[in-house]
């Protein structure tokens, strides 16, 4: 009997294996793996339509490219990425959504309608979009735009492979663009619908009429809850889950939570590590002091390359300026411990020279040899020196390049080209015919600063680079720590003992890109949301590690009381404070502001300008006893003390002033309508979302 109630115990488990063998007998095994995947690959669902992990990271991979284009950068960070990935899903959600609403309504973009957004009245999209931005103007241009469309209707069998991969990428960027602008469009008329359903009638008018119209000064005196010692009132938890059960409401989750504890730990250099940098560095200064040429040396003992120019030492850190002031040429400063690093530097010399100077340019046209380049920069040459203006000779031969002008640049900024020398040293108006990279050019001084206090300085820093010797201690650190207190009992016991600056009991979303603004921790918001209460793991970072529990499952419709009762409990002690603090002063039976600041050990202040509409009361914020009072307060009749949001107020209504503008009905109805239209528009897709079931499963992919 034993034996057959073991086999029904299990019968259910016994019918699953028997129906996945029959499953593998009537299919090949590697097409059953297939659909079992398959069923499991839902990045999200909206409404029971599956967006799946490849649809999903297809379109990231559009919005990668699409920043990448409007940036101008060849690749995105870390946080760039997570912040894509986020703003994805929440516009595949809101399409999906609004294909949904715009089916039952009849919505729809057309195709004349985008059209119009073309060639018509430009979508606002494309004032953002660097291919349709005029160089020049730095604005939108809708020739820009034009061109880029008439690129793109080239046939690529005609073009060499290079023009045809380029128009190929350009015809994917319009196609997502045009999504875009669909979207756009179709959620405009979603909105707009919903918040054309709103209206506004006559009594709504006139009410918007009396609140603003009373404008009131305020004097006050008010005792701050904070002003008393929580301890003296007695909030039970009882009364707690009252007030939850009241506001129940207010704690609605849409995505189940985590409750982990964790710690940060930097990885940093150790006294070894830095005792190692200090003597090669020593090493380096016994070099220095006799060497010839500094410039070897910076290149190759520093981090950073031997600058060959003078700078202001006006400019320099304060370090090195006090240093320049009182050295003499040849003398070292240095090494000294600078951040994660160590710097020296050597004073290579001083001179009193112009700190800035203006420059304009004129290149040769690329691809000509040098002889046909010499020969080109001549005769501009002449035709400048037999009078032609400079600039108008720069914008003929660059149109569009305001005349040549790079601007003011000091010598470090030129440094590199190899031309500070030559700049510097030429008079004011003066013109130079400079080779740069192998490029002839003619550069103007257009103007000079006034001379200063110069000096060149060969500089060498090393950084303190972390050994893997104290990357292995402190990894042997934590793993021991794991190891002995990785369990729920002692975890946050024994992170505070050894002084980590524990982060304990936070909750975290799936959604969320990270541990605060610490970079490369999304790897901890996965695991939690895929591992069991009590697990415990060391995560790796460039710069850090973290070590992190699972604490808690957050799960339901609602948060726990106990996830809220801190906060609750907060205002229950208020509400008593409330209650004891205008007993007491009651009891006293005080007349005047004066006696209540002195009661309360406070003073008397005022605020102006206050009607029942005003939200940020100065120096107050949002406290609406004033509003109440600014509007029916009796004027010069202490009230008597009266619970607020932040303290116990007592106020006296020093003055009143009333609009006599008479009431224009219409006006007032359209403007409410005008506000109420905006604000439902922002709200409407946002509304929808609440009444959609979304279940978002990306924590487990990513």
């Amino acid at each position: 009997m034993a034996a057959l109630q073991k086999i029904r115990a299990k019968s259910g488990l016994l019918v699953g294996i028997i129906a996945v063998g029959l499953l593998a007998f009537v299919f090949p095994w590697g097409e059953v793996t297939t659909f079992v995947n398959k069923m499991r690959d839902k990045a999200f669902v909206v409404d029971g339509d599956v967006v799946t992990t490849g649809q999903y990271a297809n379109r990231i991979a559009e919005w990668e490219n699409f920043q990448k284009i409007m940036s101008g950068q060849s690749s995105l960070d870390e946080l760039a990425t997570a912040q894509i990935r986020e703003m994805v899903y929440q516009q595949m959600v809101k399409e999906a959504m609004l294909d949904n609403e715009a089916k039952k309504l009849g919505l729809e973009v057309t195709k004349e309608e985008l059209s119009d957004m073309v060639y018509g009245t430009p979508a606002s999209i494309f004032y953002q979009i660097p291919f349709f931005t005029n160089p020049q103007t730095g604005q939108f241009d809708k020739a820009y735009l034009m061109q880029f469309l008439s690129d793109i209707n080239q046939d690529p069998s005609t073009l060499a492979p290079e023009q045809a991969a380029e128009v190929t990428a350009r015809r994917e960027l319009w196609a997502f663009i045009q999504n875009m602008m669909k979207y756009q469009r179709l959620e405009e008329k979603y909105a707009s619908l919903v918040a054309g359903t709103v209206l506004v009638n006559d009594t709504e008018a006139k009410a918007m009429h009396n609140d603003s119209k009373n404008v009131a000064n305020i004097a006050y005196v008010v005792q701050r809850y904070s002003s008393l010692p929580d301890s003296i009132v007695d909030v039970s938890e009882k009364d707690i889950k009252a007030l939850y059960d009241q506001r129940k409401g207010n704690f609605k989750l849409d995505t189940e939570l985590r409750k982990i504890s964790y710690f940060i730990k930097d990885v940093i250099p150790s006294d070894e590590d830095y005792a190692v940098v200090e003597k090669e560095m020593s090493a380096v200064h016994e070099k220095l002091m006799t060497a010839e040429n500094p410039a070897l040396l910076v290149s190759e003992y520093s981090s950073n390359p031997y600058i060959d120019a003078f700078m202001a030492v006006s400019t320099l850190p304060t370090e090195a300026k006090t240093f320049v002031q009182s050295a003499s040429v040849g003398e070292i400063y240095g090494p000294v411990r600078d951040g994660q690093s160590y710097i020296m530097y050597k004073l290579v010399g001083r001179t009193n020279a112009a700190d800035s100077v203006k420059l304009q340019i004129i290149p040769m046209p690329q691809g000509i040899d040098a002889a046909t380049s010499a020969h080109l920069s001549d005769s501009i040459l002449t035709v400048i020196k037999g009078g032609k203006d400079f600039t108008t000779v720069a914008n003929e031969v660059m149109p569009g390049s305001n005349g040549g002008e790079l601007g003011w640049v000091n010598e470090v900024m030129i440094a590199g080209a190899g031309i500070a020398k030559e700049c510097f040293a030429a008079a004011k108006g003066e013109i130079l015919k400079l080779t740069i990279n192998g490029q002839t050019q003619l550069v103007r001084v257009q103007d000079k600063t006034n001379p200063v206090a110069k000096v060149k300085l060969a500089i060498i820093q090393m950084p303190v680079i972390i050994s893997d010797r104290t990357q292995n201690a402190i990894d042997n650190e934590l793993n021991q720590f794991v190891s002995e207190s990785g369990n729920l009992e002692n975890f946050d016991k024994a992170a505070q003992a050894k002084g980590y600056a524990l982060v304990s009991n936070t909750l975290i979303a799936p959604s969320e890109m990270g541990l605060g603004q610490t970079s490369g921790t999304r790897q901890v918001i996965h695991w939690a949301f895929n591992n069991k209460v009590g697990t415990v793991n060391k995560f790796d970072t460039s710069d850090k590690r973290v070590i992190a529990i699972v604490k808690s499952e957050v799960k339901g419709d609602y948060l726990p009381v106990s996830e809220v009762s801190a906060a609750l409990k907060t205002e229950l002690i208020n509400e008593k404070k409330a209650v004891k603090m205008i007993d007491d002063l009651k009891a006293k039976s005080l007349t005047s502001l004066g006696a209540y600041a002195e009661a309360v050990s406070g003073r008397v202040d005022s605020v102006n300008f206050v009607t029942f509409q005003t939200n940020n009361i100065s120096g107050i914020g949002l406290e609406p006893v004033m509003n109440v009072y600014a509007k029916a307060g009796q004027i010069g009749k202490l009230t008597s003390p009266l619970k607020g949001k932040a303290g116990v107020y007592v106020l006296d209504v020093a003055s009143r002033n009333e609009d006599t503008k008479e009431l224009n009905i219409e006006q007032t109805k359209q403007s409410l309508k005008q506000n109420n239209f905006y604000q439902l528009m922002s709200q409407a897709v946002a509304v929808l979302k609440d009444k959609v079931k979304v279940e978002d499963n990306r924590v487990k992919f990513w």
